[in-house]
């Protein structure tokens, strides 16, 4: 007899663990239904607890072992052991192992599956070694072996162990043919699985899927598809499994013949029923760009079928697509099915449906459902300030950002690096210089100021906000390591404050670094610096580089920033001339930039040829309507200036939204129109504007 200490000891450890209130009951019923308690109904009960994970009920039933002494029989211990390794208590069922005197291959190959089943492959094969010095394992001992081998990669354990199964007799036994096959392919060995496989005289599904899935686990995606094919005229039909390591290789093939084959597989082995065939078939289509299949799958068998749910992340893949393609239709037909099924709350679809509203200009519908979020992670946040900065509620955004920053409420969130960027963005858009220095405080506080991105919105940021010692500070001081990105930053801070001389400059020192190549965005920035200040010659010059020095096409951008050089300089008809020689379409942005250099120097005939253009391009805009009221208003034609803007009133798409500007006071951004008299202290505000410009009309 051994001490039973032990086994209260385990018990105990299990029992204090919540569970349902109602099972306790159960407990007791048992007990009373299985009178007289012994081995059988204990190892029966046992089975039936391991097999729903019940391991509550499983300790109620560990005591009654105790109270009616059959902690002796192995047959009982090992049933326990098996419950307390299965439900995932390994330390119990160790615990469990290490007193029981009387150890069968059972005992040891139970304790093996639970340390194989939470991924500790090291103590399985420790443990199969200890096992080997006193027992000899039979074919489950040794599928478990092998599963651990498979897992780890260990090809040459793998070899060990064929060769221990060949000497113990074991090698004609099925169930050990296919965990070889197994973990020949997972260790990465497939011509020795493929060999093996050859030598079989009896190759079932299990030993076809398992090679196939194993090519599949390698990538050997080709050669899985070969096997399939080969599987068929072998006579095997293949399984769910099969079916489904079939529809991952076919996914990284992306090929449509290869996928409606498979589709059509699928369909004949009456495989569709199955809710992971369906989720795999439609990842198969929506992964490799074949969203419309992917869409008639998920219709066919979620809102016409009998109640098959596709997977979360399933979904969310679909309403990505409807947010790239613009789909707001279609996507707001998926959100309806969701909530409608019951997948909400569920953060990762609401998250891909707030950017869906986001990327569809929804920024209403998305703010409503981020507010409505049980749960929302810092995925949600990012996502709804990124569309609020999108849609050019910056102030708003950051509004978000002190929320978020106080740990999103119940969320518990910390701003990360997409955070910050979006923030940034905003400041920019504000041109907040005071909410920008505060973010950049906070992220030198944090430790995420290393990263090149947010160091390049910072240029940006300081640039916008007129501060270029701020810009070139982070630039020269704070970035061990520029990108293209950091001297494209600094160009156009350089270009959108005048300052086109040290735009320059700054270009011909990325040249000479050697480093990078610049790029159509280091030329967009570049050109508009020599817009801003003037320099036409310099600018032709760089212009010219593009495609000779760096074989570069110009884009449509870089003959806009071209126009605008020379209409900023007053060679209107040139710039008109320049337009007519384009040698690719000409769009709104090239007429637009010469409409605005006929608004600073009055030539309404040229003008009125640009506007014709822009009628053409963009019949519903009010901005080029607006510029050549201007035009007229300057060359003192009030009537044709009254002319347009009563055809712009006259017309509701026309009507012009009131401009707004703000001010930033003590962190506090305030916005105002013409006339605005909201601001409770409107009245001081207005007396002080009147005294300014009393004192200024005294002065001159």
């Amino acid at each position: 007899m051994y001490s039973i200490q032990w086994l209260p000891f385990i018990s105990s450890s299990s029992v204090d663990r919540p569970a349902p209130a109602k099972q306790p009951q159960l407990a007791n019923n048992y007990h009373h239904d299985l009178t007289p308690f012994d081995s059988f109904s204990a190892v029966r009960g046992l089975n039936s607890c391991t097999a729903n994970g019940d391991l509550r009920l499983g300790s109620c039933i560990h005591t009654n072992i105790i109270k009616s002494g059959l902690y002796t029989n192995v047959f009982v211990a090992n049933s326990l052991l098996d419950a307390y390794a299965k439900c995932g208590h390994i330390d119990d069922a160790a615990k469990l192992f290490d007193h029981m005197p009387d150890k069968t291959v059972v005992s040891w190959t139970s304790l093996m599956s639970g340390h194989c089943q939470r991924g500790a492959f090291d103590e399985v094969i420790s443990i199969f070694w200890r096992m080997l010095e006193t027992l000899q394992p039979n074919e489950y001992a040794l599928a478990v072996i092998l599963q651990a081998c498979a897992q780890k990669r260990d090809f040459k354990l793998v070899q060990v162990i064929h060769c221990y199964i060949i000497k113990t007799g074991f090698v004609m036994d099925a169930f050990l043919q296919n965990s070889l096959i197994d973990g020949y392919t997972k260790s990465g060995t497939l011509v020795a699985a493929e060999k093996l496989m050859k030598r079989l005289s009896c190759r079932s599904v299990v030993s076809w899927t398992s090679l196939i899935s194993g090519c599949v686990f390698n990538g050997r995606v080709e050669k899985a598809l070969r096997f399939f094919v080969e599987m068929q005229e072998d006579g095997v039909s293949p399984n769910v499994i099969t079916i489904l390591s079939i529809l991952q290789a076919c996914s990284l093939v992306n090929e449509r013949q290869v996928f409606q084959w498979v589709h059509g597989l699928v369909m004949k082995a009456k495989c569709q029923e199955n809710v992971f065939v369906i989720n795999s078939l439609v990842e198969m289509y929506s992964i490799n760009g074949y969203f419309k299949e992917a869409f008639q799958v998920f219709c066919e068998f979620c809102f016409e079928g009998d109640g098959k749910y596709v997977s979360a992340e399933t979904i969310a893949t679909l309403v990505q697509h409807c947010s790239h393609s613009k789909s707001l239709k279609l996507g707001e037909q998926i959100h309806g099915y969701l909530f409608k099924h019951g997948f909400f709350p569920c953060t990762i679809l609401e998250n891909s449906v707030i950017d869906m509203y986001s990327e569809n200009e929804r920024g209403d519908a998305a703010f409503q459902l981020f507010r409505k979020m049980s749960c929302r992670d810092i995925v949600s946040w990012n996502t709804m300030i990124s569309c609020l900065v999108k849609g050019g509620n910056s102030y708003q955004a950051l509004m978000l950002l002190s929320e978020a920053h106080g740990n999103g409420g119940s969320d518990k969130v910390y701003p990360d690096f997409v955070t910050i960027l979006a923030s940034i963005q905003a400041c920019s858009g504000l041109a907040s210089l005071q909410q920008g220095q505060v973010i950049h405080g906070y992220i030198t506080k944090v430790g995420l100021i290393c990263d090149t991105f947010v160091q390049n919105s910072l240029v940006d940021m300081y640039g916008k906000c007129g501060r270029l010692d701020l810009a070139e500070k982070v630039f020269f001081e704070e970035m061990p390591v520029r990108d293209l990105g950091s001297w494209n930053s600094l160009i156009a801070a350089y270009g959108i404050n005048g300052n086109g001389t040290s735009a320059l400059s700054t270009f011909q020192k990325l040249k000479n670094t050697g480093c990078y190549r610049p790029n159509a965005m280091t030329f967009t920035s570049i050109l508009s610096a020599c817009a801003h200040k003037g320099l036409v010659a310099e600018g032709f010059e760089i212009f010219k580089s593009m495609k000779e020095e760096y074989r570069l096409e110009p884009g449509i951008e870089h003959f806009a920033c071209m126009v605008d050089l020379l209409g900023r300089a007053g060679r209107l008809e040139e710039a008109e001339a320049f337009i007519h020689k384009m040698p690719i379409k000409q769009g709104p942005e090239v007429w637009g930039a010469l409409l605005n250099g006929c608004g600073l120097f009055g030539k309404p005939d040229i003008a009125e040829r640009a506007a014709k253009k822009l009628s053409g391009l963009e019949p519903k805009s009010k901005t080029w309507r607006v510029a050549l009221s201007n035009v007229y208003a300057r060359a003192n034609r009030w009537e044709d200036a009254a002319m347009v803007r009563a055809e712009m009133r006259s017309e509701e798409q026309l009507h012009k939204e009131g401009g707004w500007s703000s001010v930033e006071v003590r962190g506090e951004a305030f916005q105002f129109m013409v006339g605005d008299t909201m601001h409770p202290e409107a009245r001081m505000i207005y007396a002080v504007l009147n005294a300014i410009n009393e004192h200024i009309r005294d002065t001159y």
